[in-house]
């Protein structure tokens, strides 16, 4: 895995924050997951 920076809108953080709290996943499993979901479904 290789690391990398992004550059996020505020509400988007606080929702992915609050959503890792609920989920129990770390906010970088939340993005990958969103990541790879959106990947599959542009293939």
């Amino acid at each position: 895995m290789k690391r990398t920076n992004i550059f996020l809108p505020q509400p988007t953080i606080d929702k992915l924050k609050a959503l890792s709290k609920e989920t129990g996943l770390s906010v970088a499993e939340l993005i990958r997951r969103a990541v790879d979901e959106y990947l599959r479904k542009k293939k």
